[in-house]
């Protein structure tokens, strides 16, 4: 059986996670609001969590905060060592699930460290990473093999989007930007709300506003013009052939295809990378720093998030429109000077050309006066 969603087959019937969320009533609230990949995540780990323990989940549910904090800890620990990210994963699932009920917390120590404490946020795949440079970046973006890969790839470079929120932009995105009067409007403006990045909801964040200059602007006119004749605004913006909507595997498979065909290191730039280098460019605009953390989507520190507008877009496109995303890179500040040094020494060259030249004619002057007076004095003689 082939799944609706990536196309790839499946076995028939419901998944066992599907199953237990079907068994177990409480598992079914707090699930089914998730998006769907959470939703599998979450749901399997909570399986193989109760299989494990010997706690059904609504046992789980009924035990106080420290029992059930010590039960977890338990299942976790041995995670830690071996893989800390899976640890750190499985600790969401299981935290996630505690806090439906009436919104408990389990006690876990605070980052300052203690008993039930540990780094989940450590990756060693960090340390090998390669966030490429705009040269890099334009030859990842020219590996693509088809219009929409490369679409798919200028897009994510100028808008610094995270891979989810691409899968999730439909056709109605972009439509009245892309086809009114008088062309496309530059700069195109992409709103991103909690609905097309999820992400965002953790973050309290109800959406954020972020852009796309000439190159990408243009080539996703082309795109549409080719895959979206039909105008619907309902239809996924960038889609599979088999005409389901994009999803992060398929998006991950062709960015490390283009990063390979481009001479690059796939093992060292993922998906998440290419928003790394749209942060490089922007970090190297002089922008005010609440601009820059406002176009990446994130919250700003204490209380600059309350008195930053995210309701103006026309200053955030504004100042948008400074950075720089043309393929041509600008001259650094030691080429600039080095110029001005040319520029100058070639000033003062004419300029010794020109004296030397007025010497001359000034000592040509002196001799024919000196001639001139040399002949009047030979005529008096004469006379």
């Amino acid at each position: 059986m082939r799944d609706v969603d990536s196309g790839r087959f499946m076995s028939e019937g419901p998944a066992a996670w599907q199953v237990f969320m079907r068994e177990h009533e409480c598992v079914k609230e707090w699930l089914e609001t998730r998006p769907f990949g959470t939703r599998a995540q979450y749901g399997r780990k909570l399986m193989h969590f109760c299989e494990e323990t010997g706690t059904g989940p609504d046992v789980f549910l009924a035990l106080g905060r420290s029992r059930a904090r010590d039960l977890v800890w338990k299942y976790v620990k041995p995670f830690i060592n071996a893989s800390p990210s899976k640890a750190n994963n499985v600790l969401a699932a299981l935290k996630s699930f505690y806090r439906s009920k009436d919104g408990e917390v389990l006690p876990f120590d605070s980052r300052r460290g203690g008993k039930h404490y540990f780094n989940g946020k450590r990756r060693k795949k960090a340390a090998l990473e390669h966030v490429p440079n705009r040269p890099e970046m334009f030859a990842i973006i020219d590996a693509a093999t088809n219009l929409r890969d490369n679409t798919m790839l200028v897009v994510l470079f100028q808008s610094g989007i995270r891979e989810n929120a691409v899968c999730h932009l439909n056709f109605g995105h972009v439509k009245d930007q892309l086809y009114c009067e008088g062309g496309p409007k530059i700069p195109l403006r992409l709103r991103i709300t909690d609905k097309i990045d999820t992400k965002l909801r953790g973050y309290m964040i109800s959406f954020y506003d972020t852009f796309l200059q000439g190159e990408a602007v243009q080539k996703l006119r082309a795109y549409c013009d080719r895959y979206h004749k039909e105008q619907n605004p309902e239809k996924p913006l960038f889609y599979t052939r088999l005409g389901n909507r994009m999803n992060a595997e398929r998006l991950w498979e062709i960015v490390k295809g283009c990063v390979q065909r481009a001479g690059l290191d796939p093992k060292t730039i993922w998906v998440h990378t290419l928003r790394r280098a749209f942060k490089r460019v922007v970090r190297h605009t002089p922008l005010d720093d609440d601009f820059k953390e406002a176009i990446m989507g994130h919250v700003l520190e204490g209380s600059r998030e309350n008195y930053f507008s995210r309701n103006d877009p026309q200053e955030i496109e504004a100042e948008y429109m400074k950075i720089d995303f043309g393929r041509e890179i600008p001259d650094t500040k030691l080429q600039r000077q080095a110029k001005q040094i040319e520029e100058l020494q070639h000033e003062l060259e004419k300029t010794r050309s020109r004296e030397i030249t007025i010497e001359a004619q000034t000592a040509a002057l002196e001799r024919l006066l000196k001639r001139v007076e040399s002949l009047e004095k030979k005529v008096r003689e004469k006379e």
